[in-house]
């Protein structure tokens, strides 16, 4: 069994907010493929552009690909109810830091943290979210204004990918791995590669209107295949909140 190692890293880690807005706001769609769910997430590119174009910095660099959750309090429900990720990638067998760009200020938003919304995390300054995000598996109205919530998981499937993901073990591992990964949710109780929760990639959908523009465009396509003699002579969820476990080498 390989052993999972990485260089030290004393970032600075705070809790992000969510929020699940009431209805969608049509912004971007980034796709999360993750091993133990895959879902959609919407942006509101209108309403907090500075922190969208931040983020979406991050997912055209491929900087989430082959990062990891690297942190959950789910195991205690006297806690927020966060899981948090984009801080670390996997490299062979070393985790390490995602290189990040200027701080960005935080910005204000009429959305909470509600279930399912996705947020910047943040140091201790008010303006120095950088890569870092989380996702609220609950409500969680403590954050509201410390943290900007940028996005919410789309539909039932998203929600219910976020449980999955919160119902994964969690896991001290401060000694192996240092301070930052004190609630590391882990799959299975060892420290091999495998059992990192992992984000495959993180990338950007078709918009619904480019989609309707390739439609028109091979739609056209048929219909002059079918004019043109020359052509025509000739394609799941779990509520539950483990209790956080030592880590095993």
């Amino acid at each position: 069994m390989n052993a999972l190692t990485r260089h030290a890293s004393r970032l600075f880690l705070a809790v992000v907010t969510l929020a699940v807005p009431a209805a969608s706001q049509g912004g971007t769609i980034v796709r999360f493929d993750m091993n133990v769910a895959s879902f959609d997430v919407e942006l509101y590119d209108t309403a907090m552009p500075i922190t969208v174009a931040n983020f979406l910095s991050y997912v055209n660099a491929g900087s989430y690909t082959s990062s990891i959750i690297h942190r959950s309090t789910t195991y205690n429900p006297s806690d927020i109810q966060i899981v948090q990720g984009g801080g670390f990638y996997l490299s062979g067998l070393q985790l390490l830091s995602i290189p990040t760009n200027a701080p960005i200020v935080l910005e204000s938003g009429s959305v909470g943290n509600v279930r399912g919304t996705i947020a910047m995390a943040r140091g201790a300054a008010t303006d120095s979210a950088t890569s870092q995000f989380f996702f609220n598996v609950q409500n969680n109205p403590a954050l509201d204004g410390n943290y900007a919530v940028f996005g919410n998981v789309v539909g039932a499937a998203g929600l219910a990918a976020l449980d999955a993901i919160g119902a994964v073990q969690v896991y001290d591992c401060s000694v192996q791995l240092g301070p930052t990964f004190s609630e590391l949710p882990l799959t299975a109780p060892s420290l091999d590669v495998s059992s990192l929760v992992m984000v495959n990639s993180a990338v950007p959908e078709p918009s619904t209107t480019i989609l309707a523009l390739v439609g028109l465009a091979a739609l056209a396509c048929t219909r002059r295949r079918t004019l043109d003699p020359h052509v025509a002579a000739g394609w799941q969820p779990a509520e539950h909140h483990p209790e956080r476990r030592s880590c095993a080498g």
